[in-house]
């Protein structure tokens, strides 16, 4: 009887081996792929700094027109302007009127609205969503320039 047990217990033992040199082997497996990522992720990093360094003259440059035209806004409007463009997700305020709806949040607008926002004399918002509304045209004219 006990040496049936003797043999049961290295059987147990020689799976075990078995086990531990499997997870061995896929622990082994799975440095490696660590070490490859790790090389990708520097790679990436390498090519993020170059494209930032590239785009850096750009945003200042933009940053600069941006701070010249603040100055010429009232600043009641620039605060509604920042507390819209904060408060969702893709940073647009400004939105065109594109098949009768809302461009932020799709939703209809009437005719009488559309008319108001085409003849360009008082800043109108959308009633649902908050962002200000313009019609296509200028819209178009000014992502041209």
């Amino acid at each position: 009887m006990q040496q049936l047990e003797v043999k049961l217990c290295e059987k147990h033992i020689k799976d075990a081996s078995e086990e531990i040199a499997e997870k061995a082997d896929s622990l082994e497996k799975a440095n490696k792929g660590i070490a490859n990522k790790e090389n990708v992720l520097v790679n990436k990093k390498a090519e993020l700094e170059k494209i930032i360094a590239h785009n850096e003259k750009d945003e200042k440059h933009f940053n600069k027109l941006a701070a010249e035209a603040k100055e010429h806004v009232e600043p009641r409007l620039m605060t509604s302007y920042t507390k819209i463009r904060t408060s969702y997700r893709n940073g647009l305020a400004v939105v065109a009127v594109e098949r009768d709806a809302c461009g932020g949040c799709f939703n209809s607008i009437p005719p009488q609205k559309q008319s108001e926002i085409r003849q360009r004399k008082k800043i109108i918002i959308c009633e649902n969503c908050g962002r200000i509304l313009v019609d296509g045209d200028l819209h178009a004219s000014v992502e041209i320039k």
